[in-house]
């Protein structure tokens, strides 16, 4: 049986796994707190020690190191010149994992929640209220991420999603959060160009946008809407509603959109409600959380969040056309 030559011996080379034994802790905690405070009693205070445990932490230091790190007097310690060359590194060490740690993970005592709802719910009512919220919880760090940035949060660390649709997602309970109805606005200029919307006939007469999504809402404000003749004004159709609200707000179009979506421009004066009759969505809002973690499990960032949501619609009521 023939064996393969063994490979000649060379230099070894260290493995990218096998770290640098590292100063011990405590002893650099020690070491760092009285270089700070110019005493190993003021550094014992801060630490929580007594005096003779900090001074035993920096012997232990030095003689990892061998190196003096102070120079001690009867009544007096100061650093030595290596003393005085180490403090910046390890200042900086501490420095950088305090700063990661804070980045990932939030202040000491501070809440963390990561919310995740689509874009036009984000734009258009949830995002000009969280100033509010902020002012009302500045010890909650609130995340809001929309569907743009989903590949970037991964599912573990949402928390709780708001999603619009029927209330059947596999993977997840859903509660109801939202039911809304649908409201037909357009800018000032519409209404000046065109009057309040009357009927069917009136509206084939109207340039509109329509929403992807939303396409019988036109049929169900109008059961007996025609189709649309030769000379009906040319539609445009939008992919979301926080399009359709901000072009019927810069234009002559008109827009059959979520109440909830187009309550503030409509408060502030940029769209008016062209007719008096809601339309009632078939789908609904629903506060979304992933099986296994109902309310028993929700966090207390979380229950204040959604309590906070609950309250948004008691003090900004929905709009009541012909009111």
């Amino acid at each position: 049986m023939l064996l393969a030559p063994c490979p000649a011996e060379g230099p070894r080379v260290a493995s990218a796994t096998v770290r640098t034994p590292l100063p011990p802790l405590p002893g650099l905690l020690a070491y760092e707190a009285t270089a700070r405070l110019g005493s190993i009693a003021a550094a014992a205070d801060e630490l929580g020690l007594s005096a003779s445990a900090v001074s035993q932490r920096i012997r232990v230091l030095e003689t990892h190191l061998g190196i003096a790190l102070f120079e001690r007097q009867a009544r007096s310690i100061r650093l030595t010149p290596m003393g005085q060359a180490y403090l910046p590194t390890v200042r900086g060490a501490f420095d950088d994992l305090s700063a990661g740690t804070t980045g990932l993970f939030g202040p000491a005592g501070r809440g963390r929640l990561t919310v995740r709802v689509q874009v036009s719910y984000a734009m258009t009512w949830l995002v000009p209220r969280l100033q509010d919220f902020h002012d009302d919880y500045p010890h909650i760090d609130l995340r809001v991420v929309t569907a743009i940035w989903a590949n970037e949060v991964p599912p573990h660390e949402v928390d709780l999603e708001i999603r619009h649709g029927n209330g059947r997602w596999a993977g997840f309970t859903a509660d109801l959060l939202h039911e809304d109805q649908a409201v037909v606005v357009g800018s000032p200029a519409h209404l000046e160009a065109y009057g309040p919307l009357t009927g069917p006939a009136d509206l084939e007469q109207r340039p509109r946008v329509h929403v992807i999504g939303y396409d019988d809402l036109w049929q169900r404000l109008f059961p007996h809407t025609p189709p649309p003749s030769r000379g009906a004004e040319a539609t445009i159709t939008l992919d979301t509603t926080v399009a359709a609200t901000q072009f019927a707000a810069s234009g002559l179009h008109c827009a059959l959109v979520p109440e909830r979506f187009a309550r503030a421009a409509v408060r502030d004066g940029r769209l008016v409600v062209l007719h008096d009759r809601l339309v009632p969505l078939r789908q609904a809002h629903y506060l979304l959380q992933r099986e296994g973690e109902g309310e028993a499990h929700m966090s207390p960032e979380g229950r204040t969040f959604v309590q906070w949501l609950i309250r948004q619609d008691i003090e900004d009521p929905p709009l009541q056309p012909g009111g």
